[in-house]
């Protein structure tokens, strides 16, 4: 799994499987952001089914799904509110990283950061 680190509290990573789950707690993530829909890919975990065992390992999740390129305000605002509240450090993650990091920039767009 290739890590991008954004800032302090903010990584982007391709999509995230139940055999990274532990390794991404022993980095020391808190918190997973999801911004892919369920099967997109047939090879993809299903959200709630990932989020119920990366609940196991103390991690808090939320899944934002949008398609690439149509991320709406509903979107940026159900985001912004739940990296809010989340534990940080915070991974997002879809395919690529793209549509987690795209997210994140567009809540921090619209708070005026």
């Amino acid at each position: 799994m290739n890590i991008k680190q954004i800032d302090n509290q903010f990584y982007v990573s391709g999509q995230v499987g139940y055999s990274d789950l532990q390794d991404l707690a022993d980095q020391g993530i808190k918190s997973l952001i999801c911004a892919r829909p369920d099967m997109e890919e047939g090879n993809q975990p299903v959200f709630d089914e990932l989020a119920s065992e990366a609940k196991k390992l103390g991690f808090e999740t939320l899944h934002v799904p949008i398609r690439p390129g149509q991320a709406c305000g509903d979107d940026v605002e159900k985001f912004a509110t739940g990296f809010d509240k989340m534990p940080k450090p915070i991974l997002g993650f879809c395919r690529s990283g793209a549509r987690a990091h795209a997210l994140w920039e567009l809540s921090n767009e619209a708070r005026g950061n």
